[in-house]
């Protein structure tokens, strides 16, 4: 197995300050502290007794900061074997009860599951092509209300979402994009249609 070439820390939570080893994995790159932080404090209480699921969790630096932060079942898909081991330890050592581990493809998991989402981190290694392919997969499966999270490399270009979703957040920083969307209910996508059409019709004038 692969030795943990640093840690990262757990932000805030019942596990606060607790340090999760990261293994030395080609293409595992942990989601930093003050992106972690940023995106936590976008979400604020979407995330306490709420469902989550991590795709392609990597280190786990997602799942484990929601588990911390209340989450009432947080699932962590990675296809990485060492990876998926290395998430299992670190559940069993900090004794968390609302963490699924699955070591399975992503695009297979979404094909197959039946189970819906209030938040989903969607965060593939850059050097792979799965963001635009995972993004159409998990769309389905989020909550009306609930929120997608993307991250990618600063240049890549992203798909938008469905017009019943919400540009809810975005930052980038260094060469890292990050994009919070929200899947809008029905009365909030009918006020938001007629949003558009007002301006538009002012446009008009």
């Amino acid at each position: 197995m692969a030795k943990a070439k640093h840690t990262i820390r757990i932000i805030s939570g019942t596990h606060r300050s607790r340090r999760v080893p990261v293994l030395a994995i080609s293409g595992l790159r942990p989601t930093g502290d003050r992106l972690r932080e940023v995106l936590f404090n976008w979400l604020q209480l979407d995330i306490a007794g709420k469902n989550i699921l991590d795709l392609c969790a990597g280190s786990g630096a997602l799942g484990f900061e929601a588990a911390s932060r209340g989450a009432k079942q947080v699932t962590m898909v990675e296809l990485n074997p060492q990876a998926a081991k290395q998430l299992l330890q670190v559940t069993s050592d900090f004794n968390f009860n609302n963490i699924q581990i699955i070591n399975q493809r992503a695009q297979s998991y979404l094909s197959n599951t039946v189970r819906k989402f209030d938040v989903v981190f969607l965060d593939p290694p850059f050097s792979s092509d799965l963001l635009h392919e995972l993004t159409e997969l998990v769309v389905p499966l989020i909550v009306a209300g609930g929120f997608l999270y993307r991250e990618s490399s600063s240049e890549q270009e992203l798909i938008n979402l469905p017009a019943n979703w919400n540009l809810y957040r975005q930052k980038t920083a260094s060469q890292v994009k990050i994009e919070l969307w929200q899947r809008m209910t029905q009365i909030a996508g009918e006020q938001y249609a007629k949003k558009i059409i007002n301006r538009s019709l002012s446009r008009d004038f």
